[in-house]
């Protein structure tokens, strides 16, 4: 009798230390599983602020480019409607002085792999349109228009649009962290594809282009590649399990390149916040 209760107790003892096991087998499976999620995926949203160093391409300047604004008002096609609105002759009388890009949205991917617990390697990849938007003065010579101040002056629209890709590769190092915060600082380097759209002026709700050419790709539009570096901050909350916000700013120094007279350096920021998945 004792014996079968010894066994019995045996049994037992063993069934509970199996048990055991088997759950400590599985926290560690898990624990292993979550070490190895080491990628996460993010979208960028935010605002990119331009250096203004390549703007001045589309002044529409004679110095700028030969296809400029007087030569635009001059073409055989295009003089009787400007006439017709004008009614009398007319020059230029004034180009624009503050030349600069508007601020422009930003919108992109994010990769991030997580190195160790401090540092963080990341790919973004982002795309910028950017605009713009100012004013060129005609002067019109109105015969005795009693104008004391001289010829009547308009101002006339003049845009221009470009398109910008951007891809950062860089490290987030963190700065302090916690179960749901990470505050963090960033260093990068960058390559930026940019791309002139249109460059135009508007006279009586009519659009007239100002086209610019590279002498040795005739058939293309100014643009090149660029590239730099840079250095931001972030912050990151986790809001749910396999959910992260990233508030984030960066300041880059880098080239951009629309031709062989505008390929200038410059500081560029940008201001957003990325969704990340893990």
């Amino acid at each position: 009798m004792k014996f079968k209760c010894l066994l019995s107790f045996a049994l037992l003892f063993g069934l509970s230390l199996t048990n055991f096991a088997q759950d400590d087998y599985l926290y560690e499976d898990d624990e292993e599983l979550e070490d190895t999620v080491k990628f996460s995926f993010g979208i960028n949203f935010g605002a990119y602020f331009s250096n203004n160093k390549t703007v001045e391409v589309y002044s529409g300047r004679p110095d700028i480019t030969p296809f400029n604004i007087p030569f635009v008002l001059s073409q055989p096609f295009n003089q009787q409607a400007i006439r017709d609105y004008f009614r009398f002759d007319y020059y230029i009388a004034e180009y624009p002085i503050e030349t600069r890009y508007r601020t422009a949205s930003e919108i992109g991917g994010h990769i991030e792999y997580n190195l160790s617990k401090v540092i963080d390697l990341y790919l973004d990849v982002n795309i910028t349109q950017l605009k713009f938007e100012q004013f060129f003065t005609v002067g019109i010579i109105e015969p005795n228009n009693g104008r004391i101040d001289g010829d009547r002056l308009e101002q006339i629209p003049l845009f221009g649009e470009e398109n910008r890709f951007h891809l950062n590769l860089g490290a987030q190092f963190s700065m302090y962290h916690d179960e749901y915060s990470n505050f963090y600082f960033s260093l990068f380097g960058s390559l930026n594809n940019t791309q002139m759209r249109r460059n135009y002026f508007v006279i009586n709700n009519i659009e007239y282009e100002i086209f610019h050419v590279a002498l040795d790709r005739p058939n293309q539009r100014l643009g090149g590649i660029g590239y730099g570096g840079g250095t931001g901050l972030g912050f990151k909350y986790k809001i749910m399990d396999h959910l992260t916000t990233d508030f984030y700013y960066n300041l880059s120094y880098a080239q951009t390149n629309l031709s062989e007279a505008f390929q200038p350096f410059g500081f560029n920021h940008g201001l957003g916040i990325r969704i990340i998945w893990h």
